[in-house]
C-alpha cells in the first residue's frame, strides 16, 4: 500500500480521506449509468444553479483554503467546482471508464475535490504539500497545470495529483488494477469523513467488486 502524508505547513482544515484497492477496470460501465449517474445529473440540471454552487457550502470552505494558500479559486476552480457548474451547464459527462466515472459521482455527491490515481504509476510514500513557484505537470486535457500555491501530491518523482487538475502520469485508464481514491477534505468534521468513506466504501464494493481495500483519514 502507498503510504500518504500531510506537509507540516498545511493548514490544519485540510484532510484527505484515502481508499486504496485492487479491482478489475472497463471502459464503461451502463448500468452504473443508468442507475446512478443519470438520475443524478438530470437532478442537478432540474434543482441546481449557479448561485446554488457559489452558496454551498463545502465549495466555500474549499475556494477559502485554495486563497490562504495563495491560489485564485476562480482562476484555478477546484475540480468539484468545474464538475458542478459542467452539469449545471447542461454539457453533461464524458464517459471516460468505470473508476473515473465513479470518482466523478462521488464528486458530485460530496460536492469536493476527488482524484483516483494508478498506484502502479506512483511511489510509495506520497505527501500533500504546495505547489512551487515553477512547477508544472502535463494535465489530463491540459498542456501544462502551474502548480504554484496549489495543493499537489507528490511522490519521490515530484507532483502527479491536485484538487484542481490531475497528471497525466497517474491518470486511471481501463488497464487500471490498482487504485488510490483521494477525497481532498477542506473543513470536514470526523463524522463527516467517516459517512464519505463509508459511502466510498459501498459504491466501489458494489460496482466495481475491489479487493484488498482499505480505508484512512489522513488529518492533524
Amino acid at each position: 500500500m502507498t503510504q500518504f502524508k500531510l506537509a507540516a505547513q498545511l493548514p490544519t482544515e485540510i484532510s484527505l480521506g484515502i481508499t486504496q484497492f485492487t479491482f478489475h477496470n472497463q471502459a464503461n460501465d451502463t448500468t452504473f449509468w443508468q442507475a446512478e449517474l443519470n438520475p443524478l445529473l438530470a437532478d442537478i440540471q432540474a434543482h441546481d444553479s449557479l448561485e446554488t454552487i457559489r452558496s454551498n457550502p463545502a465549495i466555500q470552505a474549499t475556494k477559502q483554503l485554495y486563497k490562504r494558500l495563495g491560489k485564485d479559486p476562480a482562476r484555478f476552480r477546484p475540480s468539484s467546482d468545474s464538475l458542478w457548474r459542467r452539469v449545471v451547464k447542461g454539457k453533461g459527462l464524458y464517459q471516460i471508464n468505470a473508476l473515473v466515472d465513479l470518482n466523478n459521482l462521488l464528486s458530485l455527491q460530496f460536492k469536493l475535490p476527488i482524484g483516483s490515481y494508478d498506484r502502479l504509476q506512483i511511489g510509495d510514500t506520497v505527501t500533500l504539500s504546495v505547489g512551487q513557484t515553477g512547477e508544472t505537470y502535463a494535465g489530463i486535457g491540459k498542456k501544462a497545470v502551474n502548480l504554484e500555491h496549489l495543493l499537489v501530491l507528490r511522490d519521490q518523482d515530484g507532483p502527479f495529483g491536485s484538487p484542481t487538475s490531475d497528471s497525466t502520469r497517474a491518470m486511471i485508464t481501463p488497464e487500471t488494477t490498482q487504485a488510490a481514491l483521494v477525497i481532498y477534505m477542506f473543513d470536514v468534521t470526523a463524522a463527516q469523513a467517516q459517512q464519505m468513506q463509508s459511502e466510498t466504501a459501498t459504491i466501489l464494493n458494489q460496482y466495481l467488486q475491489p479487493s484488498k481495500l482499505t480505508q484512512e483519514w489522513l488529518h492533524r
